[in-house]
């Protein structure tokens, strides 16, 4: 869904789902959890609230190899310069992002295993049981972003090896890979696909080439129908850039995109286009002091909320604008901040009842996953801490059939579990 998905219709009661989120009884073991007999159920210290208070899904289907549980747990790591604790999962999951097509969720994302990357799919129809799925068993492969075609076909882009990389599903189990043009990079390049969105005239994809560590340029890739793709021309307005998120602004689409290198991010950027191939840069001082994640276009199809973080991201940011041209970022505010610790969001989407962003912030070490509802973009407010979202890392989060569903990961920096959260019906 290349982290865009909108609801049509935004009429917000922020004030009084706020109003309801306040603290009650004592909570109980095992309270913040999600079952078919309740669309969420958080620790009953807090009253349920459509977007701030969320249930961990329990059954998420994990690659067996990788999570395996042995029986006589070491008591040290087992080799020579071995970091990290004990009693790890010999592999981890992280699901990167998450679509729907009619009554189907289909989520995407990548597991480790032995030293081996393999791009992997998570399907569910009830929210409540998410079957594991193989997308492409080569390695390295990851797959970072996914959309649904309308006629219900899923399309999942990421990369294989150095090479950009996109596959097609018609259930979100049974996969093929896409046909992707090859680029004219160095050997120490590399390609990868990091975000796609489908349209009425095919898809588009947007990523980046270069190395793991170094500098980047943006890329762009186009598609009547998600099985083949070419590679749009390159431009100087990628230069030093990589995509994040496309979203459809009016007629036009509009892209997010990170301005650094591999390892350090120094601010943001946006780029509009017409058909996908073409883009114009647009570089505004309101962008560059963050990083932005996600975005989510407003009823109307004009008006766009982007989320991410500033650059040291200490503090979860926020910015909204009218045309894509001209961004304003939302007034520091304490929600969006953790005592000088590390807070960030990570994807947004448009509801009936707000935007609802998601993220995390991390304290000594361990992160707790959290999200933020607001009705302008420009002002949240941050849901209340719960046993549901401890260890989480939320990375996507969709609107679907009247709840939301995040998807991510829990357990880290010791694993890395791949897990999904749902929030209460809608009022």
């Amino acid at each position: 869904m290349s982290r865009s998905a909108r609801v049509p219709v935004l009429h917000v009661v922020v004030a009084a789902l706020v109003a309801s989120c306040a603290p009650a009884a004592t909570s109980s073991p095992g309270s913040g959890t999600f079952s078919p007999a309740a669309t969420a159920a958080p620790a009953p210290t807090i009253s349920p609230v459509f977007g701030l208070t969320w249930g961990l899904v329990q059954d998420v289907e994990r690659p067996q190899a990788a999570f395996a549980i042995p029986s006589d747990l070491p008591t040290a790591p087992p080799g020579p310069g071995t970091a990290g604790h004990p009693g790890h999962f010999p592999g981890q999951s992280i699901v990167a992002d998450v679509t729907r097509a009619s009554d189907r969720l289909v989520a995407v994302g990548y597991t480790a295993f032995e030293d081996a990357w393999s791009a992997d799919a998570w399907t569910t129809t009830d929210g409540s049981h998410w079957s594991l799925a193989p997308i492409d068993e080569r390695s390295p492969s990851f797959a970072e972003a996914v959309t649904s075609r309308g006629d219900g076909t899923f399309i999942a882009v990421g990369r294989v090896g150095s090479t950009a990389a996109a596959w097609a599903s018609p259930d979100g189990t049974n996969w093929t890979s896409a046909e992707v043009t090859p680029a004219a990079t160095s050997a120490l390049d590399a390609e990868r696909m990091t975000s796609v969105i489908a349209t009425a005239d095919g898809l588009v994809a947007g990523g980046s080439t270069g190395p793991e560590l170094g500098s980047r340029r943006a890329r762009f890739w186009t598609s009547p129908d998600g099985t083949t793709w070419t590679r749009a021309p390159d431009s100087e307005a990628f230069a030093d850039t990589e995509v994040t998120a496309i979203a459809p602004l009016g007629d036009d689409l509009l892209a997010l995109g990170r301005i650094g290198d591999g390892q350090r991010g120094t601010g943001s950027v946006a780029w509009r286009s017409a058909d996908g191939s073409a883009w114009a840069r647009i570089d505004d001082p309101a962008l560059a002091g963050g990083l932005a994640a996600g975005v989510a276009t407003a009823p109307g199809g004009s008006a766009m909320v982007a989320v991410g973080s500033d650059v040291d991201e200490r503090e979860a940011v926020a910015w909204v604008t009218p045309d894509g041209q001209t961004w304003t970022r939302a007034p520091r505010e304490e929600s969006r901040l953790h005592g000088g610790e590390k807070i960030r969001m990570t994807d947004v989407v448009a509801t009936a009842n707000g935007y609802v962003a998601v993220g995390n912030f991390v304290g000594f070490q361990y992160g707790t996953a959290t999200s933020w509802l607001s009705a302008d973009g420009l002002s949240w407010v941050q849901a209340p801490r719960q046993a549901a979202l401890e260890g989480g890392e939320p990375e996507a989060v969709i609107a679907w059939l009247e709840r939301l569903v995040t998807v991510g990961s829990r357990g880290a920096p010791d694993d890395y579990i791949p897990s999904a959260w749902i929030s209460p019906n809608a009022p």
